[in-house]
């Protein structure tokens, strides 16, 4: 599909695409259409509405898949890149079931998970900028958005999980500001993340993700 095809496909989207996230978008759509529809429902975790149309639920929004592309139910304003994320999970030949043993994300940066590099702050800055060191603006935010509250392993920690797509949950966690560190948001992968996504789409999901929940925040604050 040519950029220019795409762009009249989906004209909402002509005054918020970001240069060159547009041209990947119209790069990889056609290997869609030798993607196996039923297959990627069964081992993906899409709904199967036909024998070439697939649903899924993303960041609280419903997305229908076809050959052709991917499209909001809803017809508001979408990001290009949740489109780009949605066909690389969408052709994924990833499969079986998370381990729920997770990792930050950078860790994936050598195709597979390793534990020798420091997180890049400018990944969660924005969480920062948003949140402060407001654990309550933080919680009703994700609580929107459906992350489910899993406790508190010491004081000051709050973990909260989600499932971001079928076959990738993630951990948030919220560390409250003490004696010895500042507050701080972090984000864990499942390290199976790995499987279904290379590490550049991964990076694109964990941005939609922080821009979802940022963008979430802001309408909050604004009520």
């Amino acid at each position: 599909m040519r950029v220019i095809d795409f762009l009249a496909r989906y004209p909402i989207l002509n005054n918020t695409m970001t240069t060159g996230y547009e041209q990947t978008y119209a790069c990889i759509v056609p290997r869609l259409q030798t993607c196996n529809f039923p297959a990627a429902a069964e081992h993906l975790g899409f709904t199967l509405v036909s024998a070439d149309t697939l649903s899924i639920d993303f960041l609280g929004r419903t997305y229908i898949i076809t050959k052709e592309g991917v499209r909001p139910v809803d017809g508001r304003e979408v990001q290009v890149n949740i489109f780009s994320v949605l066909v690389y999970y969408t052709i994924s030949q990833g499969a079986g079931e998370p381990l729920y043993d997770f990792c930050l994300m950078h860790h994936f940066s050598q195709g597979l998970c390793t534990h020798n590099a420091p997180e890049p702050d400018w990944q969660t800055e924005p969480l920062r900028k948003e949140f402060g060191p407001s654990y309550r603006h933080f919680a009703d935010t994700v609580t929107k958005l459906g992350l489910r509250y899993e406790g508190s392993r010491a004081p000051g920690e709050y973990t909260w999980k989600y499932r971001l797509l079928p076959k990738i949950p993630i951990k948030v966690v919220y560390y409250a500001e003490d004696e010895e560190f500042p507050w701080d948001i972090k984000i864990f992968y499942d390290k199976t993340a790995i499987s279904f996504l290379n590490f550049e789409p991964l990076a694109v999901l964990n941005g939609c993700f922080i821009h979802r929940l940022v963008s979430l925040g802001k309408a909050r604050r604004n009520l």
